[in-house]
């Protein structure tokens, strides 16, 4: 079961800007792998407190479509007509 993943966003009480995001796609386990850095800056302090974070997580690729097992189960019916 997947996981969703919800990016951190600006609210009434903090802002959120990104100052870098990487993504590294991995064929072998068929997910991206995204390193952001993010400045977060309290607007409720009075100068304006701000911490860098760093956030690293995968987002999964969409599974492909199941054609291949169509046409293989196509192929097996055609076989099984022509030897009856």
């Amino acid at each position: 079961m997947l996981k969703p993943t919800k990016e951190l966003k600006s609210t009434p009480f903090t802002e959120v800007i990104e100052l870098e995001r990487i993504v590294t796609p991995d064929e072998e386990k068929r997910v991206d792998h995204i390193f952001v850095r993010r400045k977060k800056i309290c607007k409720r302090h009075p100068e304006g407190f701000a911490t860098e974070e760093i956030a690293r997580f995968d987002v999964a690729w969409p599974e492909e479509p199941k054609e291949e097992i169509e046409e293989s189960t196509k192929e097996k019916q055609e076989v099984e007509i022509s030897n009856k």
